[in-house]
């Protein structure tokens, strides 16, 4: 006998996520099927399935089907709320709902910070990034030479540009 190495991709092996549930919801509800079409057919018209546990349920004889087909109803929705699919949905819902509700919040507070800046003036000395884009690529500004790096330079630097000021030589 060969002992072989079994991959994710191997159809024939079982692993976590593919084994058969340890209980199937399908196999319950195959078995409750008769006993929930009696109490269907026992229902008058215009009469609906009590709650199991509720006032109406309660009053209803031991012996009658719709008490059962009601606790058996509790017990399939319970069957399939427990079931890795369902669970699945479940987060996946509560985690778009958080993701919504978040992303509402930072759209309040961008609103409200933009608003507060224009209000203070903050936002009138100030371009947005778009419209220097456009400038910087509308007004083409010709390459600087050596010498005017320089001079910019010194300016900026509060130095003063003349020949008088101090070099130090080379040594």
């Amino acid at each position: 006998m060969v002992d072989r190495r079994t991959f994710l991709t191997d159809p024939d092996d079982v692993h976590d996520f593919n084994r058969r549930p340890l209980r199937d919801p399908a196999v319950v509800r195959a078995w409750c099927a008769p006993l929930l079409s009696q109490a269907w057919a026992a229902m008058r018209a215009g009469d609906s399935m009590p709650m199991a546990g509720s006032t109406r349920w309660e009053a209803l004889n031991d012996d009658d089907p719709r008490k059962l087909a009601a606790v058996l109803h509790a017990a399939l929705a319970h069957l399939e709320e427990s079931t890795p699919r369902f669970i699945a949905a479940r987060l996946a819902h509560e985690l778009a709902a958080e993701h919504r509700d978040e992303v509402a919040t930072q759209k309040e507070t961008a609103a409200d910070l933009s608003a507060a800046m224009s209000s203070a003036g903050a936002l009138n000395r100030y371009l947005p990034f778009c419209t220097l884009a456009a400038r910087r690529t509308t007004y083409a500004t010709p390459p600087l030479t050596a010498d005017e790096i320089r001079h910019r330079a010194h300016r900026s630097w509060g130095l003063s540009d003349t020949s008088t000021t101090p070099r130090k030589a080379a040594a």
